[in-house]
């Protein structure tokens, strides 16, 4: 497998947050100051469900949200160039989703072939691009089984054994909400939330990089626009120390026929 696509694998699939931070975002724990401060910034601050419950109704509402059942999405992607290929050339991104769990994605960057993966609801696999299909795993099952979640979205709460509010932050003109939010495997993934429109703009998520230890990889949510009523993102920044990449969807559509079998592991 190329360095480019496995550097890929690594932006798209990573599970667990964090040292890079966005250009003009400042330091979450800045946010809370020491003594009486501290106390003054915790009672001005909203409670994790009122967070929460503003997201939900600023992507469209928990009724527009359960009439979806099926999502696809496609675009381009463009990854760091590397000392073995140089720039890399954009390469594209197909994403399709099943309720409630179902997960199939496949991205082709040129001169570097596809990779595919999906979830069944059960089970992960991929397609080695030398050895066919094979089984996911540990860190790389977990993290596809969670973006499987459909509807995750209104079910933050369930997915994190814990949630805290732990500040407001800026990041160029706008302010944000914090939300420390525990993993299962008590590391934490911080969630950014605008103060003023309530949408998801930033994701710091725990990672361990191969050559670079754990360290995070910071999302960038951008470009929020309706589909059947339902408010997504069109562009995501992934910025990570061994590279960053952009997702650029051109096409995002609700409710369209999507088999079964697409997310069933290929055939030898």
């Amino acid at each position: 497998m190329g360095r480019a696509l496995s550097i890929l694998v690594l932006l798209l699939i990573a599970e667990a947050p964090s040292m890079v931070r966005g250009a003009g975002w400042e330091d979450a724990s800045k946010a809370v100051a020491v003594g009486h401060q501290a106390q003054a910034v915790s009672a001005s601050l909203p409670t994790v469900d009122q967070v929460l419950d503003k997201y939900v109704q600023a992507i469209g509402g928990r009724d527009a949200l359960d009439k979806v059942t099926t999502r696809v999405m496609k675009g381009s992607i463009e990854l760091p160039a590397t000392g073995d290929t140089g720039s890399i050339v954009p390469g594209t991104i197909e994403i399709y989703m099943k309720a409630p769990n179902k997960r199939v994605l496949m991205v082709n960057i040129p001169g570097n072939g596809t990779d595919r993966r999906g979830y069944n609801g059960k089970a992960g696999w991929y397609v080695d691009p030398d050895e066919g299909p094979k089984d996911l795993s540990g860190a790389d099952l977990g993290a596809l089984k969670g973006e499987a979640e459909f509807y995750r979205e209104i079910r933050l709460k369930e997915l994190y054994p814990k949630m805290a509010v732990e500040g407001r932050t800026r990041g160029g003109s706008a302010a944000a909400y914090v939300v420390n939010s525990t993993l299962a495997d008590g590391s934490s993934e911080k969630l950014y939330f605008d103060a003023q429109s309530g949408l998801l703009v930033r994701d710091d998520l725990p990672v361990e990089i191969p050559d670079e230890g754990k360290t995070t990889q910071q999302s960038i949510f951008e470009d929020y626009k309706g589909v059947d009523g339902v408010k997504l993102p069109f562009t995501i920044r992934r910025l990570r120390p061994d590279g960053d990449s952009i997702i650029k969807f051109s096409e995002i559509k609700n409710n369209v026929p999507v088999d079964d079998n697409k997310f069933e592991k290929p055939p030898k």
